[in-house]
């Protein structure tokens, strides 16, 4: 059969209760991918996860806006996390765009790492 309709949870790896969720709405045929949080504090337990749903379409989310990232960010961290200052901070036009760059190729890398190419 066609399919007609993609319905993406998003933000895989968030938590494990999330992950679950995920997991048992596409084995209910109701979700038909998801988007995994590679900083999200159980990214692992979505990647084991979902080698044992095939079916799960996972893609990546990239996050600068919350959690912890992967990387140093001095620039644009406060206390160690990502939030939602950084849409202020673009406004004003301070983004560290260099730490940006650097964290964005470090998800990408662990996302390929945890779920492959």
């Amino acid at each position: 059969m066609e399919r007609l309709l993609i319905v993406n949870a998003d933000d895989f790896g968030l938590s494990k209760g999330q992950n679950y969720g995920i997991v048992e709405a596409c084995r209910n045929g109701v979700v038909t991918s998801t988007t995994a949080l590679v900083n999200g504090e159980a990214i692992d337990h979505a990647a084991q996860l979902c080698r044992d749903v095939p079916k799960l379409a996972v893609g990546m989310h990239f996050v600068l806006t919350l959690g912890k990232p992967l990387t140093a960010m001095p620039g644009l961290t406060r206390e160690g996390l990502l939030g939602k200052w950084i849409w202020q901070m673009a406004e004003e036009e301070t983004l560290p765009l260099d730490e940006i760059s650097h964290e964005l190729e470090c998800q990408y890398q662990r996302f390929i790492d945890l779920f492959g190419p």
